[in-house]
């Protein structure tokens, strides 16, 4: 049997947070995954913030973890990230860029959290999630698949966000709401319930989906305007008729569908 090799230390390099809490900088004693013996990782409270066992668990950067959050499995976390209170990064999720994950927020599976993302409460993001830019996920809220939150979209309460759906710009998907197919939602958009949003597929020239909120505004593969703006453009010489149509007939059903 291979004689066991730990994997970091803890240097001598320390850094004090404004709450007193003393972090160490920690130093590769082996090669695993891109890491080589000698490297300097990141920053750490104690060895109960990072891994020390057979995986590629790994913090680098100026990143930090501490309090009672974890890195274990094959977690990243990179850049100057920020990983605290009870939070976990596990099996082969990304954390990096000026990201923050605390609370008992988690990110597991192949997730990424990056730029200015903020991820806290009891929130999960899992699967191929992204969420990015200067977006928030809390609560008890699920972001899963291969969705992404970007911009300054905010998802929380017990919403479920999930498959391809994209959440941009302002958007909010909060109370219970369930966001999923390839639904494209942005702007100042608010969701409170899957029935504030409908989905059309396949659709004008590129037969792609159209999105429909409750509040009147629709969002293309290529697009987003009001209903109004979106007729205004089907009325126009040059847009086909087929599509005309379609449109048309989309924004009646929704008419009829939110009441």
């Amino acid at each position: 049997m291979p004689k066991y090799i730990k994997k970091y230390e803890l240097t001598t390099q320390k850094m004090t947070l404004k709450k007193g809490l003393v972090l160490h900088r920690i130093k590769a004693l082996r090669d695993f995954a891109s890491v080589k013996k000698g490297d300097l990782g990141g920053w750490v409270q104690s060895e109960e913030n990072l891994a020390t066992d057979y995986n590629s668990a790994w913090i680098s950067g100026n990143a930090m973890v501490y309090g009672e959050a974890r890195v274990v499995d094959d977690g990243w976390v990179s850049g100057n990230a920020r990983i605290y209170g009870n939070a976990l990064i596990s099996e082969q999720a990304n954390v990096e860029g000026n990201a923050q994950i605390y609370g008992s927020a988690t990110v597991s599976d192949c997730a990424v959290v990056g730029e200015s993302a903020k991820v806290y409460g009891s929130a999960n993001i899992s699967g191929n999630a992204r969420v990015l830019g200067n977006a928030q996920v809390f609560g008890e809220a699920k972001v899963s698949g291969r969705a992404t939150i970007c911009d300054k979209a905010q998802v929380c309460g017990n919403t479920k966000v999930y498959d391809n759906a994209r959440l941009f710009g302002n958007a909010e998907a909060c109370v219970e709401a369930v966001v999923r197919y390839r639904a494209r939602i942005g702007g100042d958009v608010k969701i409170e319930a899957t029935s504030d949003y409908v989905t059309i597929s396949p659709i004008g020239i590129d037969e792609n989906l159209l999105t429909l909120t409750r509040c009147g505004m629709a969002f293309g593969a290529y697009f987003e305007m009001t209903w109004d703006e979106l007729l205004l453009e089907c009325n126009k010489k040059d847009f086909p008729k087929l599509h005309r149509n379609q449109y048309r007939a989309a924004i009646r059903f929704a008419k009829a569908f939110f009441g």
